[in-house]
């Protein structure tokens, strides 16, 4: 072997242990070679083998700033997109509140940084020449010459006349152009039709376009018809893969519908993404693979899986492209036996998120039943507990709401006592 080793004597043979990288924090770095399971690796398995290598790829590196507005807060919510000048929209992201935050993915080149159409170019143009007017700055040029850290300070300018209005409205005040209607008398429904005009160009679009159909085995989805079905999921370690591919086969089972997968990328096998392809083509269905880095000021757990339970949870309003609007979330450890269409389509009320009660006529449960005590059993005043192995995810009110900035807030007040979030993701979800 060429290059840096290092070497490890007296390791724990019978013990369970997992392979992680220590890597610059602008890195994303993903495994592409690695026969065992790195999350399970028990050494005394190995049977004859004297070495367990992985070879692991630097993916992309993580652009990364925070926003501000002169004598006002972070504005959050405000909508970014990262490109090229031929293609001015391949990522795209959300500024969180928490110290005006966002983050994209990129790699050393030359790049745009502009505010997306709608509600964030309507209100806001960048700092600089002719600032608040329509003339005002809207993109700023990034330039990527190193895999160092790139922290970009963006400042953004109300525009005149604009100043007291907020980025987060209702749905119902948007125009079918993703426009305020402030001062047009009268409200319409069904807005985000208008903010999907932008949008679609992520799917088909001539220069605003992610190639979100990348993974569409177009034959195998004949047959299906109706709006695709959005299911998103996360799994770490051979094991709990096997289980996702049963979970997508119970879906596809079940309905008619197209559906695509969405799946965090950070923690996927080698083997398990290999055969992806495979799968969406012989059983017809789409997918896409989705990463975020975690942020460096939000505290970190150190645990694997309690890290994977706040992924499902804590960065739903970033992690996804702005045009998908509605999501589901199924663990990959679950058996699908009804149409999820049904539960797509479900009318939530206006809520951001949907989540299931926990079942409470199991007796033999309560010890573990930790929210029958302590600051929960106070906190929920006898409201039932809600589980997060199902859930649906209205992302358009989820952004509008700011309901991740809330979620990051609740987290980072409680992450430090591990005893007040026993089940990270089941507790976030209690607090919405």
């Amino acid at each position: 072997m060429n290059g840096p080793t290092a070497w490890f004597s007296n390791m724990p043979l019978a013990k369970t242990l997992t392979m992680n990288l220590d890597v610059p924090e602008p890195w994303l770095v993903e495994p592409v070679v690695a026969i065992h399971d790195l999350d399970n690796i028990v050494l005394e398995n190995l049977g004859d083998e004297r070495t367990l290598g992985a070879v692991f790829e630097l993916e992309a590196l993580v652009l990364t700033g925070h926003c501000s507005e002169k004598n006002h807060e972070p504005p959050r919510g405000l909508q970014l997109l990262l490109g090229t000048k031929q293609r001015p929209h391949m990522v795209d992201t959300v500024v969180m509140a928490n110290l005006g935050y966002w983050q994209l993915k990129a790699s050393p080149g030359v790049w745009t940084l502009q505010l997306a159409p709608g509600r964030s170019a309507d209100l806001y143009t960048l700092e600089g020449t002719h600032e608040g007017t329509e003339e005002g700055p809207k993109m700023k040029r990034i330039v990527i010459e190193n895999l160092g850290v790139h922290l970009i300070h963006l400042n953004v300018v109300k525009k005149k006349g604009k100043e007291k209005e907020q980025i987060l409205i209702n749905a119902d005040e948007i125009d079918d152009d993703g426009h305020s209607q402030e001062g047009k008398g009268g409200k319409q429904k069904g807005w985000n039709k208008g903010f999907l005009k932008w949008a679609s160009g992520l799917i088909g679009g001539e220069e605003k376009q992610i190639d979100t159909n990348k993974h569409s085995p177009v034959q195998g989805l004949m047959g299906r018809h109706g709006e695709t079905i959005n299911i998103f999921s996360i799994a770490s370690g051979h094991l709990y893969e096997r289980f996702l591919k049963i979970m997508i086969l119970s879906v596809l089972k079940e309905t008619n519908r197209p559906v695509k997968f969405w799946f965090i990328k950070n923690y996927l096998s080698p083997q398990f993404k290999d055969v992806l392809p495979h799968m969406a083509r012989e059983y017809g269905f789409e997918y896409e693979l989705i990463t975020y880095k975690w942020p460096s000021w939000l505290h970190k757990q150190t645990e694997k899986q309690r890290i994977i339970w706040a992924y499902k949870i804590l960065f739903l309003d970033v992690i996804f492209p702005l045009s998908l609007k509605k999501v589901i979330f199924v663990d990959a450890d679950q058996i699908v036996r009804a149409d999820m269409g049904e539960l797509y389509d479900m009318d939530v009320k206006g809520r951001p998120l949907a989540y299931t009660p926990f079942c409470d006529n199991n007796k033999e449960m309560d010890g573990y039943k930790f929210w029958k005590q302590g600051f929960w059993k106070d906190h929920l005043r006898s409201k039932p507990y809600h589980i997060s192995a199902l859930y649906v995810v209205d992302l358009d009110k989820f952004r509008q709401t700011a309901a991740g900035d809330t979620l990051r807030v609740f987290y980072e007040t409680l992450s430090k006592d591990p005893s007040s979030l026993s089940n990270l993701d089941q507790v976030q979800l209690i607090k919405v």
